[in-house]
């Protein structure tokens, strides 16, 4: 290898060095500020007291039942609908929140059991869509309803 080669190694390797102690501290020390992330607890938002709570009358922690409903007709059914409501619109009078729609074919019988809120203490059963035969059936102790159509 000729000098000129061994000169431009040489300057290459120097300034090679240069550049790798030029991009480190020169005292050995590092200059960085450690993170420090300051966490504050947000303050507890009190509720009201138990003594604050009014607690309405017929409140009891099982807020929901399965009723029994069993309706028979003293005749053979052809095709009949039958929808049950938990609740009249006391403005309307019409039944609302609708629970179950069903049809019966060819039957004398329906049954069904279905969740309902603990405070209900009756079902509005209309059979065929007709206002005129809109039934208020109370709910029995023992959570059943029985009702004959006649």
């Amino acid at each position: 290898m000729g000098n000129i080669s061994r000169l431009i190694i040489c300057c290459y390797a120097v300034l090679f060095m240069m550049l790798f102690m030029g991009c480190s501290n020169s005292d050995g020390e590092e200059d960085t500020e450690p993170d420090v992330e300051v966490h504050t607890e947000p303050e507890p938002v009190l509720g009201p007291s138990f003594d604050e709570v009014l607690i309405e009358d017929g409140f009891t922690f099982d807020m929901q039942r399965t009723v029994n409903i069993n309706i028979s007709f003293s005749q053979m059914q052809g095709f009949t609908e039958i929808s049950v409501y938990s609740a009249t619109d006391p403005d309307t009078h019409a039944p609302i929140n609708l629970l179950e729609k069903a049809e019966i074919y060819n039957a004398m019988k329906y049954t069904s059991s279905l969740p309902v809120a603990s405070y209900i203490e009756s079902m509005v059963v209309v059979i065929n869509g007709d206002s005129y035969a809109e039934l208020e059936l109370p709910i029995d102790k023992t959570n059943n309803i029985h009702y004959l159509v006649e």
